[in-house]
């Protein structure tokens, strides 16, 4: 049976967790239940009244160009060990999407333990993680900060709340200024963040260049330290590398497209495409849709083919092959979010005057 566990049942994931993430400490598994829990969605697959298989729907809300959307970022998949390849995380996803798509969330992400497990559901990566270090010459003044459960220690509550507020603020309006798609920050992300690298023994440093804040790093790590996060003003840093690092799968064309609209230079004021999808998981994404696009934003309805309609025409087999644009889901995916322009696009006149979207910044981690 699959469904969703309610939020007395959710604790019930814990044996399945520690046997596929056994990395993960018992302090980090108290702040995910703590934090993350009351909020998300578990669904799982029992057998004779056991969890065998699980994914956990957390959710964010992102910022995407001028608007906000609440997507699902996907964490804990797993099953047990002595019930892999029966087809039960499959059966999870196909659910999930199915879930989603009656919801009309946009897309939903997640980051892969390995690629290969997630390209059969028509995920791809939209995302590289820049890896960045502190210039040598970086004289900074660090100021480590307390999760704010250290109020109970006669910390000052409300200078502890000023200094979450900074925090997000600056983050939000560091991140503004820089990218089109990102997680909002504000008080309960940076609370949340402060109690997750608390967790694995971290901390969260302001950084500071006389006295203005210009970066904020965070080191975690219970065996090995690494950086959780670094970000800077410009000048203080540099960029050491790029990695692959979230995939993610559209999941309702129809929301997904109001924020794609024409390049400010465009000659047209409106672009119309026959665009044909091909998604072998969600019944409702495969067929012919007409987009509409111009300067504000665009629109996609699928056609229908009713009697004496440009719908109709359009659906057509003997329309010309070079007036559809015949695009898998996952090369959607990949496209609107600037990720890789599919070759069948850039040989269709007229796509090269649309602006998807681009400077993608998604670093959660749970």
């Amino acid at each position: 049976m699959i469904r969703y566990l309610d939020n007395q049942e959710k604790s019930l994931t814990k044996d399945l967790w520690r046997e596929a993430f056994p990395e993960d400490s018992e302090d980090f598994l108290d702040y995910y239940d703590q934090e993350k829990m009351s909020r998300n969605q578990v669904l799982v697959r029992e057998e004779d009244g056991v969890i065998q298989s699980m994914l956990h729907r957390n959710p964010y809300r992102l910022q995407v160009r001028n608007v906000c959307w609440n997507v699902d970022y996907i964490v804990a998949v797993a099953t047990r060990s002595d019930m892999r390849h029966r087809g039960y995380m499959r059966s999870l996803l196909i659910r999930m999407m199915t879930d989603m798509r009656a919801q009309q969330m946009p897309f939903c992400f997640l980051m892969p333990a390995a690629e290969a497990i997630y390209t059969p559901f028509q995920f791809a990566f939209i995302y590289d993680q820049p890896v960045w270090k502190l210039k040598e010459n970086a004289e900074l003044e660090r100021i480590s900060i307390e999760e704010t459960g250290a109020a109970e220690e006669c910390v000052d509550a409300d200078a502890q709340q000023k200094t979450v507020q900074q925090i997000a603020d600056w983050m939000q309006h560091w991140l503004e200024q820089r990218y089109e798609v990102f997680a909002k920050r504000d008080d309960a992300y940076v609370t949340s963040l402060l109690r997750e690298v608390k967790s694995e023994l971290g901390s969260l440093d302001l950084l500071y260049d006389q006295k203005q804040l210009v970066g904020v790093q965070s080191i975690w790590g219970r065996e090995e330290k690494e950086q959780r996060l670094l970000y800077t003003e410009d000048g203080y840093s540099e960029l050491e590398k790029e990695k692959p690092a979230i995939m993610a799968r559209i999941i309702t064309p129809e929301t997904f497209v109001p924020v794609v609209h024409l390049k400010e230079n465009a000659e047209a004021e409106q672009l119309t495409v026959c665009l044909e999808l091909e998604d072998p998981l969600i019944p409702q994404n495969d067929g012919r849709f007409i987009w509409t696009l111009d300067h504000a934003g665009s629109q996609l309805e699928k056609l229908t083919g009713q009697i004496g309609t440009m719908e109709e025409a359009l659906a057509q087999t003997e329309w010309e092959n070079d007036r559809v644009l015949h695009l898998k889901i996952e090369e959607l995916t990949q496209w609107l979010f600037g990720y890789h322009v599919p070759e069948v696009v850039k040989q269709y006149a007229g796509a090269e005057q649309i602006d998807v979207l681009s400077r993608i910044f998604l670093d959660e981690v749970v």
